[in-house]
């Protein structure tokens, strides 16, 4: 289905229209200040086309999770931070801060060619998460194209982004930056190659379905992160104090036995770095398989992290989602960065790597601000749900709302 999607249609944007375009603006806000505009900057391409071709853009985004009204989430911010963007900075940005049809209609009806009028959180009305289709008339009504460039939510049925393409017929594309992410995401899925997944984070619980999904597809899988000790936990092993979801342990053998009938080794890390309280000095290298009871693993040891490079280097494909514990405190994001830097060498060696995930992403740029190293990936995606979501079914909710009938 979503074949028809991936070809280059740069030829069928439009020219002299005034053009609705979902961008995914969901940035890190610290005290009213956008801290990380790296989404941002991805949706640069696509508005620059659509400029030289005359168009007048209204762009439409949520930020966070609001319920209801939260002036910590307007995308005010955004609009004030565009103006540090040089891109932006010489473009006329309009606001309309309310969703009531008459101020909107008069809005979009106020921009002129080459002008752009930002929209208001999208999740301050209950309509966006509700998919309904009285707000997505209501956004959309005297506008003559919609084009989806907001990857990360494309595995939802948010109004914006499943009801509103309904709307406009054949006058709907993937905009530059959903297409390289099809693009590159299918691309993955059809490689033929050894490939190995890493998978980490916290929770197992959402991410069950993407590795049996996988272990069709993977030689191997790596599995690290607090979702490696509901693993532990089932295999009988003292996990202590560490997170894992109870709820869980029962879906674990269904995995093994799936990587058993399909030939995919499933990897668990063999040590990890644990402590009593999370701001305790000391640390310590146990064996993840009998941890004390009053500590908890936040990282893996040296062991894992040799173990998993050398799967990492003889491996031809890699996806990787996930960190391997919790990187954001200085004390646990070795295990994170030895499987960032194993990846990258072995990208340079001619490894395809897929990389996604917020976090993930996160690791990256917290690496890259203290070192100067430079780091070798195939391709980051923008999403992170969205990314295992296509990974499972690459015809999404909102990818196949683009599609003409």
């Amino acid at each position: 289905m979503i074949e028809s999607l991936l070809t280059n249609n740069k030829n069928q944007f439009p020219e002299n229209s005034k053009v609705l375009v979902r961008v995914d603006f969901n940035v890190p806000i610290h005290k009213g200040k956008v801290i990380n505009d790296s989404r941002i900057l991805l949706s640069i391409p696509t508005l620059k086309l659509l400029l030289e071709k005359k168009n007048a853009i209204i762009l439409i985004s949520h930020l966070g999770r609001p319920k209801g009204y939260d002036d910590k989430l307007t995308l005010k911010i955004i609009k004030e931070h565009l103006k540090k963007i040089k891109f932006f900075s010489d473009k006329k940005i309009h606001f309309c801060k309310s969703f009531e049809e008459k101020e909107l209609n008069k809005m979009k009806k106020k921009i002129k060619q080459g002008e752009i009028l930002l929209l208001e959180n999208l999740r301050f009305e209950n309509g966006e998460k509700s998919s309904s289709i009285n707000f997505a008339k209501k956004i959309s009504s005297n506008l003559d194209f919609f084009i989806n460039d907001a990857f990360a939510v494309c595995h939802r049925k948010d109004s914006s982004v499943f009801k509103i393409p309904t709307l406009f017929k054949k006058n709907k594309l993937p905009g530059l930056l959903l297409q390289k992410e099809m693009k590159e995401i299918y691309k993955t899925v059809k490689l033929q190659k050894k490939k190995l997944a890493i998978i980490g984070g916290a929770k197992i619980s959402t991410k069950v379905s993407l590795i049996n999904k996988l272990i069709h597809h993977c030689d191997n899988i790596i599995i690290g992160g607090a979702m490696a000790f509901s693993f532990i936990k089932y295999l009988k092993g003292n996990v202590g104090l560490s997170l894992y979801e109870p709820n869980q342990i029962e879906r674990i053998p269904e995995i093994l036995k799936n990587a058993k009938k399909y030939k995919c080794k499933i990897h668990l890390p063999e040590d990890a770095i644990c402590v009593k309280e999370i701001d305790d000095k000391i640390t310590n290298v146990r064996s993840i398989n009998n941890l004390p009871d009053d500590e908890m693993g936040l990282d893996i040891g040296n062991k894992s992290c040799v173990n998993f490079e050398k799967i990492i280097m003889k491996s031809q494909t890699i996806i990787w989602n996930g960190p391997m514990g919790m990187f954001e405190n200085k004390k646990f994001k070795n295990g994170t960065e030895q499987i960032l830097l194993a990846i990258s060498k072995a990208t340079e060696s001619g490894s395809y790597s897929l990389v996604g995930g917020g976090d993930t992403l996160s690791a990256i740029d917290n690496y890259k601000k203290n070192n100067l190293e430079k780091l070798n990936f195939n391709f980051l995606s923008s999403g992170g749900g969205a990314m295992l979501a296509f990974l499972q079914n690459p015809n999404l909710p909102a990818i196949k709302a683009l599609v003409n009938e």
